[in-house]
């Protein structure tokens, strides 16, 4: 695999906002060394049931990843820098983004999107880099549950690959009875789903690790680890009390993880979200809340027990993570910018599926005086 870390850079420039952007080279930029990009392209949504039968759910994939030295006798005096649109259709995918004619990254298919990315077809299967040095595909959204308008989940969104092309993107977790999936991770998958408890999303360096049993459905689960942080901490949906009226245990906390964006570093270290379960205890009816993901991590997926209606979110994914699946009535997750948006299993409370933007970095060398 091409060394990226042959060359000293002082300088980086970083576009995560859909559209055209002009990149003019520098008058006094150091010709002796190439200019390195990253293009990533946007995520795809996740799908719902109810608007896009049959694909029950599924989430949306990763958008791609393009890394690639430019000489500069090779480059123009402007070139023009493209971020992908987020997708907010689930049949269609996230927008392609480019450093000039360079090279390129496709986004990831929405979950209601079985068509051709690249040579692999697919529900929310991920984009892939063009033209690049190395070339990386998202990971591919999770499947999503339908028994009926009841029990159901949604699949949790593929994330984007790790900086530098380390490797592909990784999928998102499952769904299964009344839950669902966690979002994929840069460095791990997310979680499927348990009966009743949504799946953790992967984080930046480490899996979830699920210990439930199917009748353990009153605390979700954590997410997995980062490289520079750890997976969001599950709280407890049960009720503090001595009468039919106490509170709510402890809340769930996001994951948590360095950023790190510097000339010569691209690090996004954050840990997945925790998973999240509605239940009804006495006579009461308690959250355990999912959380989003940290930089690099996936959110965490939700879940009802039997009956219950969510109405509660998954978690959004970190930048470049996939967001969590939910149950029946969640609203719609995001995806971090390159992540996949998690999918809903019957009907999404907002209906609004939508997932961030596709995300480029420039880092180069210039000759100060």
């Amino acid at each position: 695999m091409t060394n990226f870390r042959s060359y000293e850079y002082n300088c980086i420039d970083i576009y995560d906002q859909q559209g055209t952007h002009a990149w003019t080279i520098p008058s006094d930029l150091d010709d002796a060394k190439p200019i390195l990009v990253h293009v990533w392209g946007a995520g795809g949504s996740g799908d719902n049931y109810y608007s896009y039968t049959p694909q029950t759910g599924h989430g949306g994939g990763g958008g791609g990843l393009a890394v690639k030295l430019i000489p500069f006798a090779s480059l123009n005096a402007t070139e023009n820098i493209t971020v992908g649109a987020g997708n907010n259709i689930p049949t269609g995918a996230g927008g392609t983004s480019s450093f000039g004619t360079h090279c390129s990254a496709t986004g990831g298919n929405g979950g209601a999107n079985n068509a051709d990315n690249q040579g692999v077809t697919g529900y929310g299967v991920g984009g892939l880099g063009l033209n690049g040095d190395v070339n990386r595909r998202g990971g591919m959204g999770g499947n999503g549950y339908y028994y009926d308008t009841v029990n159901n989940g949604g699949g949790g969104g593929g994330s984007a690959p790790a900086p530098y092309g380390i490797s592909d993107g990784f999928a998102g977790g499952n769904a299964t009875t009344y839950a669902g999936g966690g979002g994929g991770g840069i460095g791990a998958p997310g979680a499927h789903s348990g009966a009743y408890v949504g799946g953790p999303g992967g984080g930046s360096a480490m899996p979830p690790v699920w210990s439930h049993s199917p009748s353990s459905y009153y605390v979700g689960m954590p997410g997995g680890g980062g490289l520079l942080g750890s997976g969001g901490s599950s709280g407890s949906g049960s009720l503090i009390y001595t009468t039919y009226g106490g509170t709510s245990g402890a809340q769930s906390e996001a994951g948590i993880g360095e950023v790190i964006l510097t000339p010569n570093q691209i690090y996004f270290g954050g840990g997945g979200g925790a998973a999240g379960v509605v239940c009804n205890r006495s006579s009461g009816r308690v959250v355990c809340p999912a959380s989003s993901g940290g930089p690099g991590g996936g959110g965490g997926g939700t879940g009802a027990m039997t009956s219950l209606n969510g109405y509660h979110p998954a978690g959004n994914g970190g930048v470049l993570g996939g967001g969590g699946g939910g149950g029946n009535y969640c609203p719609c997750s995001t995806g971090g910018n390159g992540g996949g948006g998690g999918g809903v299993g019957y009907y999404s409370a907002t209906n609004v599926p939508f997932t961030s933007d596709g995300l480029v970095i420039v880092q180069y060398a210039r000759k100060f005086t």
